[in-house]
């Protein structure tokens, strides 16, 4: 018997240390308990560090881009296991800025085959393949597009090696493509919004965090601040744009 309560004596002191330390060291989920602020989720930020690191050249088409470093980890792992298989991975772009989409989206806003069309005609086609500034997944520096911006790319060659590899292995590193293939039978259930990019690969171990707290947070008053905004209301940019995914 008087082991027995000796025993229980060092349970008891075992859990009390555990508990002490949990306190003074919590192990949490880092991911799901940040709050992200309005302008992290509209992209009026500068990556930087300690949050952002520069994605290195040998896994980037150019210099300066950034990722979350958890991001850009995880991407390491991933292109690691590609140069495994004999696969290349390219970020052809990661985080990009409110400015940064405003410029993409302003420079096809006056395209002269824009010419005549309305307002909402155009945000309309440049939706197809482009984010309005303050909603797109890019914002947040956990998606990346890979070695091409065609999705012909990726249906044959080398292309089509690369997309077999992303198809398989990506999601064992927290990354997945979140706009897929619509289903173009009017009496079946598909996607919203863009179309689809095989290039386009999201982490979702963050983005979707940040997406949950973008729905609670952002309005589509707040997508403002370049030509063709007052479009985002009559589109239903979030409902029908930022959670058209998978």
């Amino acid at each position: 018997m008087k082991n027995v309560r000796s025993l229980a004596v060092i349970v008891v002191g075992l859990f009390y240390v555990q508990c002490l330390f949990a306190q003074k060291n919590p192990v949490t989920d880092k991911v799901n308990h940040l709050t992200y602020s309005k302008n992290e989720l509209l992209g009026r930020i500068v990556p930087s560090p300690p949050l952002f690191s520069e994605i290195p050249m040998s896994c980037s088409s150019r210099s300066g881009m950034m990722l979350r470093v958890e991001v850009l980890n995880a991407f390491k792992e991933l292109h690691q296991a590609a140069e495994e298989e004999d696969v290349r991975l390219t970020v052809m772009s990661g985080t990009r800025t409110f400015s940064h989409q405003k410029s993409i989206w302003e420079r096809k806003w006056v395209r002269p085959k824009y010419m005549g069309w309305s307002d909402i005609e155009k945000a309309r086609d440049i939706l197809s393949y482009s984010s309005m500034p303050g909603s797109s997944r890019h914002h947040w520096g956990t998606d990346v597009d890979l070695n091409s911006l065609e999705n012909e790319y990726f249906e044959s060659g080398e292309g089509l090696k690369v997309y077999d590899f992303l198809e398989r292995c990506a999601s064992d590193f927290g990354f997945y493509q979140v706009y897929t293939e619509k289903n173009r039978d009017s009496n079946a259930n598909t996607r919203s919004g863009y179309e689809e990019e095989k290039w386009h690969w999201s982490y979702l171990p963050i983005a979707n965090e940040m997406l949950k707290q973008y729905n609670s947070t952002i309005s589509n008053q707040d997508i403002d601040g370049f030509k063709g905004a007052v479009s985002a209301d009559s589109l239903k940019i979030i409902v029908n744009y930022v959670n058209g995914i998978f």
